[in-house]
């Protein structure tokens, strides 16, 4: 049960909330929808590269590094993202024109998130699943949470037990599935009691503040 102080905290937040960093997310949400694809090199490292270290979730930390940063972005990354390419374009199409919201799409973005994380983890034998969370964010803002060690222990301490039913028929790394049926309780009542519907990138912002 999420608690009245929380939707006071929400409206709080609403009133004071800082613009500090919209200039800057702007740019990286303009990048993704000016470049959608994933079939050009320069773009698919930029676009890596760039949200990657803009939110301290970069690529290159691996383990067991045995060549450079720009080695491993071109020689490594590179070759992987494109060879995915055109199957992580039909998710991403497919999530965009589907019109609906997170909750009527949860089966395909859980499974688009695990897919990206795979990949990544052939590339670097770590789990990339806030890097995985953040990237497809950028691409599809209104449907995917964006996850990190800090917006986790906030919203556990929102919602304590989750309905995870969703999961069970759902390929999808449980971590962030459980991270996002949390999320989408925590939207709900927002949407409810706010009268509008509260998109990722707003409880992102209230669950870091």
């Amino acid at each position: 049960m999420i608690t009245k102080r929380t939707e006071k905290l929400y409206k709080d937040f609403l009133d004071t909330k800082s613009t500090r960093w919209e200039f800057g997310n702007s740019i990286l949400y303009e990048m993704c929808a000016k470049n959608p694809y994933h079939n050009q090199s320069d773009i698919v490292v930029g676009k890596i590269w760039v949200i990657g270290r803009s939110y301290a979730a970069a690529i290159e930390r691996r383990k067991n590094a045995s060549n450079t940063n720009d080695d491993f972005y071109y020689d490594i990354v590179a070759p992987k993202m494109l060879e995915i390419g055109d199957e992580l374009d039909r998710r991403l199409l497919q999530l965009k024109d589907s019109g609906g919201a997170i909750r009527d799409n949860v089966k395909e973005i859980l499974e688009t998130h695990k897919f990206l994380m795979d990949t990544f983890f052939e590339l670097t034998g770590l789990e990339k699943r806030s890097l995985a969370s953040k990237y497809l964010h950028f691409h599809c803002p209104e449907l995917f949470f964006i996850y990190d060690s800090r917006a986790r222990t906030a919203i556990n301490r929102y919602v304590k037990r989750p309905d995870k039913k969703v999961l069970d028929s759902i390929s999808c790394d449980k971590e962030y599935g459980d991270f996002v049926c949390r999320m989408l309780e925590l939207q709900s009542f927002l949407n409810e009691k706010i009268g509008t519907d509260q998109l990722p990138r707003q409880m992102d912002s209230f669950l870091l503040k």
